[in-house]
């Protein structure tokens, strides 16, 4: 079992970037309680379920598909956080079907599969192609309000999850950038595909970065916190991330803990493969970072021919922060795909006004636009 002041530091940011009011976390963590059998009242998964079963029975589906997305956090392990996975599914179908415009995607890939929700595509006009990949821990029901907003944008938006995560039932390894190759090709009879931006959090920005080595159609990267070398590197010396990410990393990858090094300390990216990069590469970083430490962000700056870089602390406990940061990536998206310029513009007026809102309130500097 996890210990709950470890989950709740590395779910914060998960909480915050899906909207999860701070008051909300507040009286959540104080009912929590560490139960060894990880069951009941008390337990993290429990009291996040409860969360959404109340905004089921209130009719709000969107704020019960972010409390299951934090109940099953930080992935299925047993009955209660699979029940948590699910439910999280079903209720954003409902909340999409209301919505409209939002379709879903179920894809075999080799011997398992993955799903995606997507707005935007259309065989008749095929439009420039925002896809996003998620992290080590986050699901595609986290995008929502991008997906709702799909049609001002000038773009399809397509999102989907790491293998391993979520419905993605693939194993996360080397061999994943196929995964997305597999996509980009179907995509392209419903959009654009030669001009995509891919969006990619965490792990899922590092499977970006990989895949763009070989994909043309990849006109930019946008990714927050993606670990370039530093993670592997230091797996390989045996000096591991913190118990959370080797556990889960462990999961997506199906790989006992153990073995961790051997299997991923050759996933480092070269300074070659990176000065190799031929899309423009637009990077969130955070100093607080334990998994993609500020000196990737460095190697990047020193490696990638197009590299806009900025600095924000997405790990801390700000949810104003998250939302700059949400802001900032769709921007970047939309310069890469080639679209939606007075939609663009909107998001980087709103980012910089969030940041002349906190330097006035004496906070530290953030992203920059």
């Amino acid at each position: 079992m996890i210990p709950h002041p470890e989950l709740l530091r590395f779910a914060l940011p998960h909480a915050h970037a899906q909207g999860v009011p701070g008051d909300v976390l507040h009286r959540l963590a104080h009912r929590l309680t560490d139960d060894p059998k990880d069951e009941g009242p008390g337990t993290w998964t429990h009291e996040w379920s409860s969360l959404a079963r109340a905004a089921e029975a209130r009719g709000r589906d969107l704020d019960a598909v972010r409390a299951y997305a934090m109940a099953r956090f930080p992935y299925v392990d047993g009955p209660a956080r699979q029940a948590a996975q699910d439910a999280s599914v079903a209720a954003f179908d409902r909340w999409r079907k209301r919505v409209r415009g939002i379709s879903r995607l179920d894809l075999p890939h080799g011997d398992a599969g993955f799903a995606c929700w997507a707005a935007g595509l259309s065989h008749r006009e095929r439009l420039p192609l925002v896809l996003v990949v998620g992290g080590l821990t986050g699901t595609k029901e986290q995008w929502a309000p991008v997906l709702a907003d799909a049609g001002r944008l000038g773009a399809a938006v397509v999102v989907t999850e790491l293998p391993g995560v979520g419905e993605n039932s693939l194993t996360y390894g080397r061999d994943s950038t196929g995964m997305l190759t597999s996509l980009l090709d179907l995509l392209g009879r419903a959009a654009d595909a030669s001009r995509t931006c891919v969006v990619g959090l965490s792990l899922g920005g590092h499977l970006a970065l990989r895949h763009a080595l070989t994909d043309d159609r990849v006109r930019g990267l946008v990714t927050v916190g993606a670990p370039v070398r530093d993670l592997f590197t230091r797996l390989a010396e045996g000096a591991p991330p913190p118990r959370l990410v080797r556990l889960t990393l462990s999961h997506v990858t199906r790989t006992p803990v153990d073995r961790l090094p051997a299997a991923l300390g050759d996933w480092a990216l070269t300074d070659d493969e990176l000065a190799g990069l031929r899309a423009p590469v637009a990077y969130v970083a955070s100093r607080g970072d334990k998994v993609a430490p500020y000196a990737d962000a460095e190697l990047l700056r020193r490696t990638v021919p197009r590299l806009r870089l900025v600095e924000n602390d997405v790990l801390g406990a700000a949810p104003e922060r998250a939302a700059e940061t949400r802001l900032w990536l769709l921007a970047q998206a939309l310069r890469s795909a080639g679209t939606a310029g007075g939609v663009r513009r909107a998001a980087s007026a709103r980012v910089r006004a969030l940041r002349l809102r906190r330097r006035l309130a004496g906070a530290p500097a953030g992203a920059a636009v």
